[in-house]
């Protein structure tokens, strides 16, 4: 029952990341990169800090090694990371976009391999291995139908 409401609530995020990214698309002709992804970001700190007040979760009161993991995530995922898609948006569909996020799992388990020593597994290897056929299908096909 858990997985059906991972995936339930995996199936929602698809949509929200989707919306977002029409709505960037039509935003990011009219706005640069940096003021488009500051309202992108404030919303959501807005709707994060909503969520946690409503929850009564702490907004200090963690441990100096999740202090150092907010603040990567900060800076690598999503400064640099969600700013270079941000930045995209402006001349890609979103459609290839939204296809290229698929390749952050891919990267982070390569990451996690390098940085943090962990083992890749058959069954990750295997994902890996389908999900850039997939992306190799679907960028071959959209680039067919372009040309």
């Amino acid at each position: 029952m858990q997985a059906l409401y991972g995936d339930l609530l995996a199936f929602i995020a698809a949509g929200f990341i989707t919306a977002y990214f029409f709505i960037g698309q039509h935003m990011r002709q009219k706005l640069a990169v940096v003021p488009y992804s500051i309202l992108g970001y404030a919303a959501s700190a807005f709707f994060l800090a909503v969520y946690a007040l409503s929850q009564q979760l702490s907004f200090i009161d963690y441990s100096q090694s999740t202090w150092t993991a907010f603040l990567g995530i900060a800076f690598i995922s999503t400064i640099l990371g969600q700013m270079l898609l941000n930045w995209l948006l402006k001349w890609l569909s979103t459609s290839v976009i939204s296809m290229s996020i698929l390749g952050e799992t891919i990267g982070t388990c390569i990451l996690a391999y390098f940085i943090l020593g962990e083992i890749i597994t058959l069954r990750q290897g295997i994902g890996i291995i389908v999900t850039l056929f997939g992306l190799g299908l679907f960028m071959f096909y959209k680039n067919k139908m372009h040309t």
